[in-house]
C-alpha cells in the first residue's frame, strides 16, 4: 500500500543584490545541509498561509506570498511522499535570525550557492528553474577556459576575486579519439610556497570561476567549480603534474631540482576545480 503524501512549501526569496535566502536544515531528514525555507502544512492552511508562517518561524522575515515557481516530490519514510510546492515571495519586515528548525539562515550569491552542500535535488532544482542560472554550455566552459591564460577566483564570502594561471585538461585527454565528442574536463592550478597564492581556496567546496575576455576587458563566462584537491602519487597527479609544469613560466628551481614537480609534492597543493554538473 503506498505511504502517504506530506504536502509542504517552500519560499523563494531573493534581496536586491539577487542573493537567494538559505536556511541550514536543523534536524532530519538531511540536516546540516542548506535549503529554502519552508515546511509542511498545517491542517486548515493554505499554501500562502504555511509560506508566511514557516518562513517566520525559520528566519524571523514576514514575507508576501507570489506566484508559484516549481515542484518536487521527494521519498519520505514509511514508503511516502514529500510534495514541495516551492513559492516566490518577497521580505516586507522582520530581522533574519534563524530559528525554529533551522540551525543556520543566511543571504547566498551564485559564487556562494557553489560552495555550500544543499539538500537533494534542490541545485538542480534552482538551475532548472532560473533561479540562479542559466549555467554557460559546457562546450563554451571548456573552449575559453582552455584558451584563457588566466582565470579569475571568487571565493564565497569574499568580496573580491584574485587571478590564477592554470591549465584545462579533458578527461582521458591524451588517449586516441574515437570521433565521439570531446570529455568533460576541469580546471587545474597549483599553489604553495613559491607559487601563486589562492587564498582560501583550500577552504571552499566551491567557487566561482571568470574567464575574461581579451577584447572587452570583461567577463568572457562565468562558471561555478567544485574543489577537490588532487593527491599526489595518484593517477590524477600523474596525468596533470607534466602539463602544469610545462605552464608553470619562469619557475624557480632549487638545488638539484631540474623542475618543481617534486617540490610541488612536498610543499605545494595542486587543486581541481570541475564545473558543476548541468
Amino acid at each position: 500500500m503506498p505511504g502517504p503524501r506530506i504536502e509542504a512549501v517552500g519560499a523563494i526569496i531573493t534581496d536586491a543584490s539577487g542573493r537567494l535566502l538559505l536556511i541550514k536544515r536543523g534536524h532530519e531528514p538531511e540536516a546540516g545541509r542548506w535549503s529554502l525555507p519552508g515546511g509542511r502544512i498545517e491542517p486548515g492552511e493554505s499554501d500562502q498561509q504555511a509560506l508566511v508562517r514557516e518562513v517566520r518561524e525559520e528566519t524571523g522575515l514576514e514575507v508576501s506570498p507570489g506566484r508559484l515557481v516549481g515542484s518536487v516530490e521527494r521519498p519520505w519514510p514509511g514508503g511516502g511522499v514529500l510534495v514541495i510546492r516551492d513559492y516566490a515571495a518577497a521580505v516586507t519586515g522582520g530581522e533574519l535570525a534563524a530559528g525554529d528548525d533551522a540551525a543556520d539562515a543566511r543571504w547566498a550569491g551564485p559564487g556562494d550557492i557553489a560552495g555550500l552542500l544543499l539538500t537533494t535535488g534542490l541545485e538542480e532544482a534552482l538551475y532548472g528553474w532560473g533561479v540562479v542560472g542559466p549555467r554557460p554550455p559546457p562546450a563554451l566552459v571548456a573552449e575559453a577556459t582552455r584558451r584563457a591564460g588566466v582565470v579569475w577566483l571568487t571565493v564565497p564570502g569574499s568580496s573580491s576575486a584574485f587571478p590564477v594561471w592554470h591549465i584545462w585538461r579533458a578527461v582521458g585527454e591524451g588517449r586516441p579519439s574515437s570521433g565521439d565528442p570531446p570529455p568533460p574536463g576541469a580546471l587545474y592550478l597549483v599553489t604553495g610556497p613559491g607559487e601563486q597564492p589562492a587564498p582560501g581556496l583550500g577552504a571552499a567546496a566551491g567557487v566561482t570561476v571568470t574567464v575574461p575576455s581579451k577584447e572587452s576587458g570583461g567577463a568572457l563566462v562565468s562558471w561555478t567549480a567544485r574543489v577537490r584537491v588532487v593527491e599526489p602519487g595518484s593517477a590524477e597527479w600523474d596525468a596533470v603534474i607534466g602539463p602544469l609544469v610545462a605552464a608553470r613560466r619562469n619557475a624557480v628551481l632549487g638545488p638539484g631540482e631540474s623542475s618543481p614537480a617534486r617540490r610541488w609534492a612536498r610543499s605545494a597543493t595542486v587543486f581541481c576545480l570541475a564545473p558543476q554538473r548541468a
